[in-house]
Parts: structure tokens; C-alpha cells; sequence
């Protein structure tokens, strides 16, 4: 697995995006429970060669305590990046013992739009991301961690996210593309599903304050 190169097939894929008008670019959240300095390569990477389809991209930190992750306020969110440390907190997103986000990611889903999540495991060794084990690798944990799946339309594992040193291939990061430019223009029926949820959440919340 090789560090991001600025000259890989995603930078000259933007030579041939330049023309091509989008109807709305997207800003993004990159919430994590690592510090920021863990995920600032994504960020810059980000900011620097999506900005196609990318308006903005800022950190929040996500709450280690799950009961107070769960409260998070997804509320001005456009695009939710979850990106997930595994050096911090294992490899325990959903579906197995001591995972942090079984009640996270469907929120997400639900507020938001499927098409408008995102996750990434990262801080893989080498050896475990290696383009023979790659898939292998995403085969089991879309076996066994499968609510992730279900709530998120871009699921991906990498190495380091830090500084210069991202270690995403270019077939994961024209992925992370993608997502940004389907995530600007979801499909109606997730339009209309989300608008019902937010609209059945406020009513509720009126109706507890006014009882």
C-alpha cells in the first residue's frame, strides 16, 4: 500500500473533470474520536483534489462515551465522513463485542440519507491492506459488521491518514469521489424518507415539551 501520490490516477482524473458542471457540491464532516492530527492528510487530500465536488471539509471530534456519541447533533451536517481508528478503539464499528457505533451509523442513515455517509477504518498495517488482502479484508467485515454496510453507501479500510501519508489506493480514493458527487444529488425517495424523519422527530419533540 503506497502513500497518496499527487500525481496518481485521481490527480490526472481532474484534468478531465474540469469541465464538467455539477449541480451542488457537498461539504463534508470528517467526525472521528482520534485527534484531528490523524485524519489531516484526508483533509487536506480532500480539500485540495475534490474540491470539485467538495465545497467545504471540516473536523469534529466525535465523543469517546457512547452515550454521549449518541446525542451528537447531526443537525447541520450536509455529508458525514466517520473515519475510525482502529490503533484507538479496534476494529469494532458495529455487530461485534465493544462496538462504538451500532447506534451511531443508523442515526446517521436516517437524519441524513444513506448516500450521505461515509466510513473509514484506518491505521491497517501494510501487510493487512495489501492489494492481495484487500478484499478478503472487506469480504469478513462486511460479514461480520453489517449494520455499517446497511447505514453507510461508502465503506472503506486504509492505512494512515496523517500529514501527506494517506495510505488509500487510487481505486478507494475515485470511491471516496464518487461518494462526494452522489452524496450532491441523493436519490428522492432517501429525500423523502430523511424530510419524514426529521418532520416525525420535530412533531415528537414539540409534543413531549407542550405535555
Amino acid at each position: 500500500m503506497m502513500a497518496y501520490n499527487s500525481r496518481s490516477r485521481l490527480s490526472r482524473k481532474e484534468d478531465s473533470l474540469e469541465l464538467v458542471p455539477l449541480q451542488k457540491k457537498v461539504s463534508v464532516v470528517v467526525c472521528s474520536c482520534s485527534h484531528s492530527n490523524n485524519v489531516e492528510g484526508l483533509i487536506q487530500l480532500i480539500r485540495q483534489h475534490m474540491n470539485d465536488v467538495v465545497e467545504t471539509v471540516r473536523y469534529e471530534f466525535l465523543p469517546y462515551n457512547i452515550r454521549d456519541m449518541n446525542k451528537f447533533d447531526l443537525s447541520g451536517i450536509d455529508v458525514l465522513l466517520l473515519c475510525h481508528s482502529i490503533e484507538n478503539r479496534r476494529f469494532s464499528i458495529t455487530n461485534v463485542t465493544d462496538a462504538l457505533y451500532d447506534g451511531f451509523l443508523p442515526r446517521a442513515r436516517k437524519h441524513l440519507g444513506q448516500s450521505k455517509v461515509g466510513v473509514i477504518a484506518h491505521d491497517f498495517p501494510e501487510g493487512d491492506i495489501s492489494s492481495e488482502k484487500l478484499s478478503s479484508k472487506m469480504d469478513s467485515f462486511r460479514h461480520t459488521q453489517s449494520t455499517t454496510f446497511e447505514s453507510a453507501s461508502l465503506v472503506l479500510i486504509g492505512g494512515k491518514l496523517i500529514n501527506d501519508e494517506v495510505q488509500l489506493n487510487d481505486e478507494q480514493l475515485e470511491e471516496l469521489q464518487e461518494f462526494f458527487s452522489n452524496a450532491s444529488s441523493p436519490p428522492a425517495q432517501e429525500v423523502l424518507k430523511v424530510w419524514l424523519h426529521k418532520a416525525f422527530h420535530f412533531f415528537t419533540c414539540n409534543l413531549l415539551v407542550n405535555v
